[in-house]
């Protein structure tokens, strides 16, 4: 039996491209209008705020904590 050979990647369903966006959309319509998520900054800031929330059950979080800071800081580019 012959191996055939593919090239590029396989395709991915549409349900699993943009998790991202449908996270923060779902969290944009929970939080009022003065709260929503609209920059990568405020979406690292979101991310230590939820850090800083499991740190009192995993402490380790604080590096989590940490780096979402510092990120958000620098704006929130790679």
């Amino acid at each position: 039996m012959k191996k055939e050979l593919t090239l590029g990647t396989p395709a991915v369903p549409a349900h699993l491209t943009n998790k991202a966006s449908k996270i923060r959309e779902l969290l944009n319509r929970a939080l009022p209008a003065d709260s929503q998520i609209k920059t990568a900054r405020d979406a690292w800031y979101l991310g230590a705020i939820c850090a800083l929330t499991v740190t009192f059950i995993f402490p380790p979080a604080v590096l989590a904590l940490a780096y979402c800071v510092i990120k958000a800081k620098k704006g929130g580019r790679k």
